[in-house]
């Protein structure tokens, strides 16, 4: 009996730690860059919008959304590849969103989601003329769909990033297998594919194709360089590196 009501006691207390995190800001000076000590501060937090703060603004002109991507369940660091690149993003000095959506979902249903979301927001935030709306893996799928059904008067700029525009191998059994040639990019938005080269990225790397090959009509399409500073580029370090390059 003592041990179980140890075990609840456990319990309990991770699951009022999780619901804690679910609703704590998002602080720019909580981020810890030490691989080691992250413990899924970004992903440990309900679906929406999360502000980050700990910026001190200079241009609340335009914003940054960034989106995730997909995460295995074995995956123990979810989150932790945008560390680095949100705290070079908070040099700009801009307001700056992390979005966390569902990944399990099928990306139709994820992308209706942003867009859905999308709508209210920028009715609160409405000091800002444009967004950038920043997506990797499976969140950069997920940006390339909204930039297609875009209909909102708001300009986005969206990037893109080791995203298997094309298709990929299915991760979730209960959706249609994502297949895909040509994104015909809305004219109210500015969209740049950022591809990795695929013998550097390990999710790529083993495919038989390369899946960011796509058309893009109305959008433009950059490869990446192998390494940078001696780093490979693959398929999570390039997100820091068009951080720090746009």
């Amino acid at each position: 009996m003592k041990l179980l009501g140890f075990l609840s006691f456990i319990f309990l207390f991770a699951l009022s730690n999780c619901k804690k995190r679910d609703n704590t800001p998002l602080e720019l000076n909580n981020f810890s860059e030490n691989k080691a000590d992250y413990d899924n501060y970004l992903i440990q937090r309900s679906n929406g919008f999360h502000r980050l703060n700990g910026i001190t603004i200079k241009d609340s002109s335009y914003g940054i959304i960034a989106v995730h991507g997909y995460y295995p369940s074995e995956w123990r660091k979810k989150g932790y590849e945008w560390i680095e690149p949100l705290s070079i993003l908070s040099e700009k000095k801009i307001p700056m969103w992390f979005f966390k959506y569902d990944y399990t979902n099928c990306m139709d249903k994820s992308t209706n989601y942003l867009h859905e979301q999308l709508e209210p927001f920028l009715d609160e935030h409405n000091y800002l003329d444009s967004l950038w709306i920043i997506g990797h893996s499976m969140g950069g799928i997920i940006a390339a769909l909204l930039a297609e059904q875009w209909d909102l008067r708001t300009p986005i700029t969206v990037h893109s990033i080791a995203a298997s525009l094309g298709g990929n191998n299915n991760k979730i059994p209960e959706c249609d297998k994502f297949k895909k040639t040509q994104y015909i990019i809305n004219e109210n938005v500015r969209f740049t594919q950022w591809k990795t080269r695929k013998e550097e990225d390990g999710i790529f790397s083993i495919m038989d194709f390369d899946p960011q090959i796509v058309t893009l009509n109305r959008g433009k399409s950059i490869l990446l360089p192998k390494k940078w500073n001696d780093i490979r580029i693959g398929h999570n370090f390039s997100i820091t590196w068009v951080c720090k390059n746009i």
